[in-house]
């Protein structure tokens, strides 16, 4: 459980734009098997479907422009590096989506493009360089995004930069705003009678580990970036939506998302449309998109005692968070 327990203690000590659900349900999922708790063998079964239905998505999502329009799946938990990735296939990489958007605006068979959006955010690396490029392609190709149905954190800040920001009528839409855990272990340690001792070279070196109670020295240092993050993501929001950061600020929420019709209504997006009413603007007549997926993906039939199916349902939402 070692590699579990490092993993945690990693992810605390990240900067995340990310929808706090998420982030609850991947520590909980980590905590399950620190715990020495495992999914029942037919949730396993589910998470590889759902794993394969995140592929066959993107692959019917990237499918769908007819080659004239470029539509780009940004689905599950944004990372800077493909390797970083928590949540499995249906992850995001910076730098993947970033050359894919190049590929698009380098080529000139395509008129447009589509971001399909469906993540909850991720953490905070390569973000804003990946924002920065969405804004900067937008100059020379429409880029439209897609809340299909979930935009969230650094989700939407990738996607304000967009020339147009569409929410489907289910979606949610939002959670600006960025965080840092720090886990205390002091406590733990002394009951176990375990006694760490740093040795460390500069004065700030090793503040903010988890062996010692976070000092307010420390804390304070972490609110500073935690709040150079936030106002990063606030400004990078102002100049892809075309308004103040005040506004951004007082009218976007500060960590909040919404539904379609109130993101459009405050500013945060433009209009209700689903990804076919998007493609179907640009000229590119499609099938139904869920018709799609649903009619690629088998189903998958899982038997569990009925006192059981709550909680399997649980660990299912969890172990989804993380592989």
């Amino acid at each position: 459980m070692t590699q579990f327990a490092s993993l945690r203690r990693a992810m605390n000590g990240r900067l995340w734009y990310v929808h706090e659900q998420k982030m609850h349900e991947i520590m909980a999922f980590l905590e399950m098997r620190l715990s020495g708790g495992h999914a029942a063998e037919e949730t396993i079964a589910a998470i590889r479907a759902a794993n394969e239905a995140s592929e066959l998505r993107a692959k019917s999502a990237a499918a769908a422009g007819g080659g004239t329009v470029a539509v780009i799946p940004v689905y599950g938990v944004i990372m800077h590096r493909p390797s970083m990735d928590l949540s499995g296939p249906g992850g995001t990489s910076c730098t993947v989506l970033s050359r894919r958007i190049r590929e698009a605006v380098n080529d000139p068979n395509i008129s447009a493009i589509v971001m399909d959006v469906d993540s909850p955010g991720g953490d905070t690396d390569g973000v804003d360089e990946l924002a920065t490029e969405i804004y900067n392609a937008r100059k020379q190709k429409k880029i439209t995004a897609v809340s299909n149905c979930l935009m969230a954190s650094a989700a939407y800040y990738l996607a304000s930069q967009a020339s147009e920001v569409v929410v489907s009528p289910s979606s949610m839409t939002g959670s600006i705003g960025v965080y840092c855990v720090h886990e205390d272990d002091s406590e733990m340690l002394t009951k176990l009678g375990v006694k760490l001792s740093l040795i460390k070279f500069g004065e700030n070196k090793a503040e903010g580990n988890p062996y010692e109670p976070l000092t307010d020295v420390a804390r304070g240092h972490l609110q500073e970036m935690v709040d150079t993050f936030g106002a990063m993501f606030e400004r990078a929001v102002a100049r892809g939506r075309n308004v103040s950061r005040e506004e951004v600020h007082s009218k976007f929420g500060q960590g909040r998302v919404f539904d379609a019709k109130t993101a459009v209504k405050i500013g945060m997006a433009d209009r209700v449309g689903t990804l076919d009413d998007v493609l179907s603007k640009y000229g590119v007549v499609t099938s139904s998109s869920s018709a799609r997926a649903e009619a690629e993906v088998p189903e998958i039939q899982a038997e569990a005692p009925v006192a059981d199916v709550a909680a399997d349902a649980r660990r299912r939402q969890l172990a989804l968070a993380a592989i």
